[in-house]
């Protein structure tokens, strides 16, 4: 109760809006205690929900890098939370950005029962949404494959979080945020602008497509922040090489000859396998068993 009324203070001084009765505005004072509770639930909800983080999927991989981060930085307290996501970020600042001009330009620009969105609003909202939407897809898809994904590590920082792909910082997150932040500062220097009139701004075509250029550059290079690296590719087919080349060499039980494994005994003076047998008719047989007229003589 006492946090509402010091709001309801502070917008009424900063408002400084006086009638010809010498009346605060309400309309106004209005508007700017609705902005001030949007803006505000929006950092509560980013600071302390998952709101505007990304996805965790493997959570010993995340608790060991926790570890791994607090030693680095040798900090007695470590909070180790998901990382911030680039495209969630982006989606919500727009959406912020959007409805606190359009509650702004209702309520402090007198008759507005004309004002509708325009092209530029919907564009910048397609386009948020439409690369939320996109990163979800990736994110899950690589989830589902069992990749590992640079998000399975807690966040270092908001800028490092959405600036950071597997390999640290780079370009393409780079080149989104700043035109994302030259996109939204244009657009509230010209809401700040209006005079008369309650439609939103327009903003350059120019601005819009660079817009749109480096959002669809961050898609695509999206998909493969978390590919596998060749090395690893090839280490897990020589692995599989291996482990198929081994199974071949053992065959099962039941195709082992049983006549290898289980040699039949042979008498002593047997003829060897490998001999040659030749036939012998009874007179051959006994000529060769009769003694010789030599052995008789002597």
């Amino acid at each position: 109760m006492k946090k509402s009324s010091l709001i309801m203070i502070l917008a009424v001084l900063a408002t400084g809006c006086r009638g010809n009765a010498q009346t605060y505005d309400l309309h106004k004072t209005l508007a700017l205690v609705i902005i001030i509770g949007i803006i505000l639930a929006f950092f509560a909800l980013a600071l302390f929900t998952n709101l505007l983080r990304d996805d965790v999927n493997n959570l010993n991989l995340f608790n060991a890098n926790a570890a791994r981060l607090k030693q680095q930085k040798k900090l007695l307290i470590f909070k180790s939370n998901n990382p911030f996501s680039l495209s969630r970020v982006q989606l919500g600042v727009w959406t912020v950005v959007i409805s606190c001009s359009y509650i702004y330009l209702q309520l402090c620009m007198g008759n507005c029962n004309d004002t509708g969105l325009n092209e530029t609003v919907l564009v910048l909202m397609g386009i948020s949404a439409g690369v939320t939407a996109g990163g979800t897809i990736i994110d899950k898809r690589e989830i589902q494959d069992g990749r590992f994904r640079h998000q399975n590590s807690p966040s270092e920082g908001f800028f490092v979080d959405i600036l950071s792909d597997d390999n640290g910082i780079s370009v393409h997150r780079f080149q989104k945020v700043i035109w994302t932040g030259v996109a939204v500062i244009i657009f509230l220097n010209k809401v700040y602008s209006i005079k008369t009139g309650c439609a939103l701004p327009e903003l350059s075509q120019t601005l819009l497509w660079l817009t749109g250029i480096s959002s669809a550059a961050y898609l695509v290079l999206k998909t493969q922040e978390n590919a596998p690296s060749i090395d690893s590719a090839a280490a897990n087919n020589l692995s599989s090489d291996i482990w198929s080349g081994q199974q071949q060499a053992t065959p099962p039980v039941s195709q082992v000859n049983p006549a290898v494994t289980n040699p039949v005994q042979q008498p002593p003076n047997a003829p060897s396998s490998n001999s040659t047998l030749t036939y012998q008719s009874p007179a051959e047989a006994s000529n060769n068993t009769s003694p010789s007229p030599e052995s008789d003589h002597n």
